[in-house]
């Protein structure tokens, strides 16, 4: 009868929608969490950002998963650096280092590989500490050697600072501090001078690392540590081959206009010699004005090229996969 099928279709009903709701249910808890978005270019050189959880995560997400960029992997990375010295001429000097004497450089085979640079400067200058330390050696180098050669470096002081770094000053003309003696950054430690094997008045800077101070190859290159001035970059370049043997090649860099494939500037520069291997990278250009850069070199399998990103106040890392 009519009061039969009324009832039959409110049962009917009821039940579609309680099937209806748990398929809906079911589709809600099923239902991929939101993708993201395209980082920028710089950010996604550095690290990816995971999703932020939602209602229907399960479990919930860290906020924030930082992933390290790999060079290795990635056409280059763009990291923070560990640019922790400052300037040991002051605060006011531009950080002139000579280009034809880089690390690592022989200078087209004129002199011993250098193992740190020399930052241009005039007879006299104060030098001041990079950051806090304690005077390990203030004095000549005539006895107690810091190279294979006696007086090497003239009037030299050593500071051990923090994790295992030493920093190196060579050729001073004065030295206003002793051994033993605790110096915060900024303080005047020498003068600059041109003693020891010194051509003409610079300051020798270098970075140590390690046990042994008196090693004199434990150097790492000193554009990797000094604080870069405002609106400048740097580039570190490594050569990955199956040997770790280093083998001095010669490197060209372009800088492009923004936006365009014009060239605004060439660099030139070379990988480090052998008796280098403690050092992971093979190049390092330091005060590149931001941009866009090309790298370029030819070995016995032919040219190498990249394409690469420079920031200010940031390392760019490179690696070159060699066969």
């Amino acid at each position: 009868d009519l009061a039969s099928e009324l009832a039959d279709s409110r049962k009917t009903t009821s039940m579609n929608r309680r099937l209806n709701l748990f398929l809906l249910l079911l589709l809600t808890a099923c239902a991929p969490a939101p993708s993201v978005g395209a980082l920028p270019e710089a950010a996604a050189t550095q690290f990816v950002i995971a999703a932020e959880p939602t209602a229907t995560s399960n479990p919930p997400l860290p906020t924030a998963t930082l992933i390290a960029c790999d060079p290795a992997a990635e056409e280059f990375c763009i990291v923070e650096g560990n640019f922790i010295f400052q300037n040991p001429l002051g605060p006011d000097p531009v950080l002139a280092i000579a280009g034809n004497y880089s690390y690592g450089s022989t200078d087209e085979g004129k002199r011993e590989p250098h193992n740190g640079v020399d930052l241009q400067s005039r007879e006299g200058a104060p030098v001041f500490a990079p950051a806090p330390g304690l005077v390990i050696f203030a004095g000549t180098d005539d006895k107690t050697r810091f190279a294979q050669w006696a007086d090497y470096y003239g009037n030299l002081v050593v500071i051990e600072h923090e994790e295992g770094l030493y920093t190196l000053y060579g050729h001073l003309s004065k030295v206003h501090v002793r051994a033993g003696e605790r110096v915060s950054g900024g303080d005047v430690i020498a003068a600059v001078g041109h003693t020891g094997i010194a051509v003409g008045s610079h300051l020798h800077f270098e970075v140590r690392t390690g046990g042994d101070v008196t090693d004199y190859f434990s150097t790492q290159n000193p554009e990797l540590w000094l604080a870069l001035p405002e609106g400048v970059g740097a580039l570190s370049i490594t050569l990955d081959s199956k040997t770790n043997h280093k083998i001095q090649r010669k490197l060209v860099i372009w800088r492009y206009f923004a936006g365009t494939d014009t060239l605004q500037a060439t660099y030139y520069a070379s990988t480090y010699p052998k008796g280098f291997e403690q050092n992971k990278e093979d190049s390092v250009l330091s005060n590149l004005p931001p941009g866009r850069y090309r790298i370029a070199f030819t070995d016995s399998t032919g040219l190498h090229e990249r394409m690469v990103n420079v920031e200010a106040r940031k390392l760019t890392q490179v690696v070159i996969k060699l066969k």
